[in-house]
């Protein structure tokens, strides 16, 4: 179908954990690096209590084709430094 879903829903498939960020990474960061492969609606970067951050985020994509080709393109490469774990967000 052609129809497209409004933006409050969530597309299945479409959202993707992301593991082994460096603590220096922003959401900002992270969004501009997967926007380079699809259009980011949303980008957040987990933070424990003590304002620390986890070393892991969540990116989600307008489209699970995006987030698909996230995944070949973005696993195990590179950004500030350290090898990218790019996988679907099972808890989505």
């Amino acid at each position: 179908g052609g129809d497209s879903a409004p933006a409050s829903d969530k597309v299945e498939g479409s959202q993707l954990f992301i593991g082994n960020l460096s603590w220096d990474t922003t959401w900002q960061e992270l969004k501009e690096h997967f926007n380079t492969v699809g259009d980011v609606q949303y980008s957040n970067v987990a933070v424990g209590r003590d304002g620390r951050k986890k070393g892991f985020g969540f990116i989600r994509f307008a489209t699970a084709e995006e987030a698909s080709t996230a995944i070949e393109k973005m696993n195990g490469v590179e950004f500030m430094g350290r090898p990218l774990e790019v996988r679907l967000d099972n808890k989505a």
